[in-house]
């Protein structure tokens, strides 16, 4: 496959999937024609599993890729899914990591879904660079927990409240009934206009202004002037890794916190920055999309406005 710049570049989020298993990994270089992929976790629908997690067999994985002969290279960017077939040539346990170097013939396919309906909205949002090693750090967490979103908890960045009850039994406590604790926290997300009306310089958006981006349940992408003088928007490139926390217009209120990457960058008498999220809990995903679909609805119903 001829140009394989054209489609990949380091630090790419990218899924590699086998007959019997699918793994999380990241291209870590591109030469000589070939693209050399660090596979950190495998994945079901629901679970990751680390490579690093007691009792995991690596060395089981390594011999499913080294033997597969159907292999799929898919990766997303903020329109598309793309998928390559492609041969691998060489598979190297890495630490906790496997080095994995393929060769991709083709383009195979590539498809549109719900998560690329994209509007145009105005957000308050920030953001923060991060390196590769502290991505593989904290994905978990953005990608396992809900951001807690029209919660007070989330605008004024305090730590989550844990509900519990007493056990009966003496000191020890245990989690309260799930649905108890989605009713108090329904309640609780009630106060979120209201506080963020009376305090407003508390907010970590106090000082923030709202933005226009394009945004889908894939990604979002805003603009900068080229001139922003001390600012780190001129340190982004393609391949970039952001934490972001958005607050969304709705009412209530609710925040969104993810991690996202940079996938192109156009200068056009201003940085116009394209990004995909690659560590967002889907609950979080279908919080956005929701709202997405609600702004087309009232776009639609009022072309005006």
């Amino acid at each position: 496959m001829d140009k394989l710049e054209n489609y990949f570049y380091k630090n790419q989020d990218i899924v590699f999937q086998i007959p019997k298993k699918n793994y999380k990994g990241f291209v870590s270089n591109i030469e000589d024609g070939y693209l050399y992929i660090i596979l950190y976790a495998s994945f079901s629908e629901k679970m990751v599993f680390e490579f690093d997690e007691e009792d995991y067999n690596i060395d089981a994985d390594i011999s499913l890729i080294n033997n597969s002969k159907d292999n799929t290279l898919i990766y997303q960017d903020i329109n598309q899914v793309y998928l390559f077939k492609l041969s691998v040539k060489s598979v190297i346990k890495s630490a906790s990591n496997i080095a994995v170097k393929v060769l991709i013939p083709e383009l195979s396919s590539q498809r549109e879904g719900r998560e690329f309906l994209r509007i145009q909205a105005l957000l308050q949002f920030i953001y923060e660079e991060i390196k590769i090693k502290e991505f593989l750090d904290i994905k978990d967490e953005y990608i396992s927990k809900p951001s807690f979103s029209t919660s007070v908890y989330g605008i004024y960045n305090l730590s989550t409240p844990k509900i519990y009850q007493p056990s009966g039994g003496g000191e020890s406590e245990t989690p309260i009934n799930p649905r108890i604790e989605r009713l108090l926290i329904a309640i609780n997300s009630k106060l979120d206009v209201v506080l963020s009306l009376l305090n407003p310089e508390a907010s970590i958006f106090a000082g923030v202004k709202e933005k226009k981006v394009s945004i889908s349940g894939s990604g979002f992408m805003f603009s900068e002037p080229q001139d922003l003088s001390g600012s780190n928007i001129t340190n982004l490139t393609q391949g970039s890794i952001i934490k972001i926390t958005m607050l969304f217009p709705a009412v209530p209120q609710f925040t969104i916190k993810a991690i996202a990457q940079v996938v192109k960058i156009i200068k056009n008498g201003e940085y116009n920055i394209a990004c995909k999220f690659i560590a967002i809990n889907e609950s979080d995903r279908d919080e956005i999309i929701k709202f997405t679909l609600e702004k087309q609805r009232r776009q639609i119903q009022n072309p005006a406005s």
